[in-house]
């Protein structure tokens, strides 16, 4: 893969973070970009995602209890 108009630090970064995980630049980015393709797929699912009727709790309760999760862990 080439990675073309990529800023200095971006391509650094990545430079790093494979090097760092003992991998090639190519199979980092690739796993990188397999992490985006998912984290894609699940705002579509959230997106499209209807709360059941009757709970009273909506789409955003649920995102803040996983949000204050998140920051007490």
């Amino acid at each position: 893969m080439n990675l073309r108009d990529v800023p200095d630090e971006v391509y650094d970064a990545l430079a790093v973070g494979a090097a760092a995980r003992r991998q090639s630049l190519n199979a980092f980015v690739v796993d990188r970009l397999a992490e985006v393709a998912q984290v894609l797929n699940v705002a579509d699912y959230v997106a499209s995602y209807e709360p059941v009727r009757g709970t009273g709790v909506s789409l955003d309760d649920a995102a803040a209890a996983v949000r204050d999760v998140r920051e007490v862990s």
